[in-house]
């Protein structure tokens, strides 16, 4: 079953979570990030895998995105919701690999906190999105303020 090969490969995109998570600052990691490796090689299972199920089964499958009952269904289906989880692992790289690449540019966290939330990534994907977002943007807005405070104290100079 091709599925369950291309779910096997998919498997080996944990080691670069390890590498984000324990190496952040290794150049290997720098490296691999900078040029998306792990997405593209995620993005390329699930391309082959999704033109399997369609040449398979055909374009049928769409319909049932219409309904909860409709996606149920599908994903009760071993196959389908195996490739279901390529997609996911697939995103969940995508948005670990920008939390990474932002933090690492401006560091609104500090290393270490940064680990645990691509754990959480890594473990719950869009809700490491979330908590990046909502810090970023109060550190932004921290950053601004005392920007802004330390402009103020020039221009009583």
């Amino acid at each position: 079953m091709l599925i369950n090969y291309l779910y096997t490969l998919a498997s080996l995109a944990v080691f670069f979570w390890l590498l984000l998570i324990l190496l952040p600052k290794w150049s290997l990691t720098k490296w691999i990030s900078s040029k998306l490796v792990f997405p593209f090689y995620l993005a390329t299972l699930y391309t082959i895998g999704i033109i399997s199920v369609v040449l398979d089964s055909g374009f049928g499958f769409v319909q049932n995105f219409n309904s909860a009952d409709g996606v149920i269904h599908l994903l009760s289906n071993p196959q389908f919701a195996l490739l279901c989880w390529i997609h996911i692992l697939c995103f969940d790289q995508v948005i670990g690999h920008y939390i990474y690449q932002d933090n690492m540019k401006n560091r609104y966290l500090p290393l270490f906190i940064q680990s645990i939330l691509l754990f959480i990534t890594l473990m719950l994907g869009p809700l490491g999105f979330l908590i990046y977002g909502f810090v970023k943007g109060l550190r932004k807005w921290k950053r601004t303020d005392e920007s802004n405070d330390r402009s103020r104290d020039f221009d009583r100079v």
